[in-house]
């Protein structure tokens, strides 16, 4: 009973929470740049594109502290509690989003398209986190057995 114990535990793996983290800040800040200095082309300043950063980054930074509180568990399996909390940083950003868009007004194609293009980026790299973990740490392969491969009745 000990040993499937162990090899439960040693099975068990954290989420790179800090790698998460920094890739995601990083894309939501250069998403809102990009975001602001699409507004300078049209014609406007930079505030719809920066004021999506906070909005972005609060519900990243929040989400990531509550996928950081959660046991180690075998890398196949983080990918519901990541899809989770992809849930919940929509309805933060979106809450926040909303706030920042009623208190400042800002050009509303510009802050609602730079907003769900940072929510976006890093829900695909959340999706690549997940996939890199569990590659790292399952043995299947992807080639089919013999037995898969041959027809009814000759295996």
């Amino acid at each position: 009973m000990s040993d499937q114990n162990t090899s439960t535990n040693q099975d068990a793996v954290r989420l790179p929470i800090l790698k998460m983290a920094g890739l995601s800040v990083l894309a939501c800040v250069m998403i809102g740049i990009g975001g602001g200095s699409i507004g300078i082309i049209r014609g406007g300043d930079m505030t719809a594109g920066l004021l999506t950063i906070p909005a972005t980054l609060a519900g990243v930074l929040a989400t990531l502290m509550l996928l950081n509180g959660l046991p180690p568990r075998p890398a196949g399996v983080w990918g519901i509690p990541v899809l989770v909390g992809t849930m919940i940083r929509a309805g933060i950003v979106g809450a926040i989003g909303l706030g920042l868009y009623l208190m400042v007004e800002p050009v509303k194609e510009i802050f609602v398209l730079t907003l769900l293009a940072s929510v976006l980026v890093v829900l695909a790299l959340d999706v690549v986190t997940v996939m890199s973990l569990v590659k790292n740490h399952t043995n299947a392969t992807m080639e089919p057995s013999n037995e898969q491969l041959a027809p009814e009745g000759q295996a």
